[in-house]
This record gives C-alpha cells, sequence and structure tokens, in this order.
C-alpha cells in the first residue's frame, strides 16, 4: 500500500523491463520501455517464450509504449519495417524512438593520442559478453580478403562473461593473429571519441541482445564508417550490415573499406539528419506530456 501510494504521487511513471510494469500499473500514466528485445539469444526456449509473452502483455497494457527499436515492435505483434517512420508514433499510443547522438560532440576531429598509436586499426567497441560477438568480429578479420599486412583489429572493452573473453581469445590462437589484435581494456566514454576518429571502420558484431546501437551512432557521428550484423535493431540503421556469420561479416569489411570515404559521408549525413539529440528529446517531450 504504501508503495502504491507513492507511485501515484507521481505525473508519470517510465518503466524498463516488462516486469516492473506489473507493479507500476496501479498508476494511470505508465510508459513501457524498451532497449532491445532480451530473448533473442535462445530462440524458442522457455525461458525466452516467457520473457516474450511478459513483453506482449505489457505493451498491451500500457497507456504509452516506446521501444527503440523496430526489432522489438515487430516481436511484440506490430507491422513494422526496419528503420520505418523513427521518433514517430507507429500505432495508438506505440512509439519508435530509437537511440540518438550528440552530434556537436561526437563529431570528426583530432584522434586520441593512445589510439593513434596503433593505427591503422578496425575498432571493436564492445565489452566482452557473449551476445556483443568479439569472437565473431575477430574471425572475420580473420577472413577478410585482400586485408593490408598491417592493419590490426582494436577491441576496446572491459572483460565480461569468461567464456566470452575465452572464446575470444581462442579466436586470436587459431588464427594467428597474436600480432594482429590488441585488447585495449574498458574506457571511459569521453575517451571513446578520439578512438572513434583514429578508426578506419567500427565493427558492431552483435549476436543478440541489440537495440540501436550507441557505438554504432557514435562513429557515424564522429565520421568513421560502421559495419554491424542485421541482428535485433541494427538494421534500423544506417550501416553497412551483413548476416552474423564470419565469412559474410568479412566481406563486408573488406568491401567498406575498400569505398571508406564514400561510406563515412552516407553514414554521417544520415546519423546527424535523423539520430541526433534534439529530435531524441523534443519527442520525448511529446510523449511525456501530451496526454
Amino acid at each position: 500500500p504504501f508503495l502504491r501510494r507513492e507511485l501515484r504521487r507521481h505525473d508519470v511513471l517510465v518503466c524498463h523491463y516488462p516486469n516492473y510494469c506489473l507493479a507500476a500499473l496501479v498508476h494511470p500514466r505508465v510508459i513501457g520501455l524498451s532497449h532491445g528485445v532480451f530473448w533473442d539469444d535462445r530462440p524458442g526456449a522457455l525461458r525466452s517464450r516467457v520473457k516474450r509473452a511478459w513483453a506482449r502483455w505489457a505493451f498491451r497494457r500500457c497507456a504509452r509504449y516506446v521501444a527503440n527499436d523496430t526489432f522489438f515492435l515487430r516481436e511484440v505483434g506490430l507491422r513494422i519495417e526496419p528503420g520505418a517512420t523513427p521518433f514517430s508514433e507507429v500505432a495508438p499510443g506505440r512509439w519508435y524512438v530509437p537511440n540518438a547522438v550528440d552530434t556537436r560532440r561526437f563529431t570528426p576531429g583530432a584522434p586520441g593520442l593512445e589510439a593513434s598509436r596503433l593505427r591503422p586499426f578496425l575498432l571493436v567497441p564492445r565489452n566482452l559478453y557473449w551476445n556483443r560477438g568479439v569472437h565473431l568480429a575477430i574471425e572475420a578479420f580473420a577472413l577478410m580478403p585482400d586485408r593490408p599486412r598491417d592493419l590490426t583489429l582494436v577491441v576496446v572493452g572491459a572483460e565480461g562473461q569468461p567464456k566470452a573473453v575465452e572464446a575470444a581469445r581462442r579466436a586470436v590462437e587459431a588464427h594467428g593473429l597474436s600480432n594482429a589484435v590488441v585488447f585495449a581494456g574498458g574506457r571511459a566514454r569521453d575517451e571513446l571519441v578520439g578512438w572513434y576518429r583514429a578508426a578506419e571502420l567500427t565493427i558492431i558484431p552483435s549476436l543478440s541482445g541489440e537495440g540501436t546501437s550507441l557505438a554504432a551512432l557514435e562513429s557515424m557521428a564522429c565520421g568513421t564508417p560502421v559495419v554491424s550484423t542485421d541482428v535485433g535493431g541494427l538494421p534500423d540503421l544506417p550501416c553497412v550490415h551483413a548476416p552474423p556469420q564470419a565469412p559474410a561479416l568479412a566481406k563486408a569489411m573488406a568491401a567498406t573499406l575498400e569505398d571508406r570515404e564514400a561510406e563515412r559521408d552516407r553514414q554521417r549525413a544520415a546519423v546527424c539528419e535523423v539520430y541526433n539529440l534534439e529530435r531524441w528529446a523534443e519527442t520525448w517531450r511529446h510523449i511525456v506530456e501530451d496526454w
């Protein structure tokens, strides 16, 4: 009872994760929020089916629901194409609001000093969790056709799951890349600008559980093209996409490296025009205030 009284005191409640929406529904103005699906790591498994059912229930029951990718919206029953009408109400009370980036902070400029010493390199800005696919990026790097001999792959991210760390290091050893792959460790977000600017390409090799990647948007805003897999919400973004298999990803990486300047201009222009913070903030203001 105390919690219910406390919740009712607020004008609006924003709830991330569908299970939290149940407790919040004592309030008439609940906005459900999705940052990407979290049941696609094992499709069809009982646990995944239960999570998906919870999400569909919350999507129906909340007064408003905001998803940051269209994959989530398709999973809960809406017919919507990847990337369609961002920052808009796609069904009554249901919104597609992708992530956005501060294009005044993430902008082309001087690369970071530490990153400059490793040039030329491809950047994988991922913490080492299995669903982030760092091992896939390493395997794809090994298979890149006509890969320049001086090119390296730099992973900027903290060690997370032991099995993901093991898989990444095993991939390095299996492909004889000990002198071509650098694990630079985790970095503060403020430092990432310098890494994005220094890289030839950024690789987002996610296997599952991905919405509209902030790392992808930040890199594109800095003028470094992005090659990503086509899982989750990544097809919503103006990256170069490939299936999450090493040969396909390797081919996309090589082609984008060859066409780097054109992709840099195309991707940065799309991010600055569509995925900017001003548009994001204005859309959220409308969602919260215009009842």
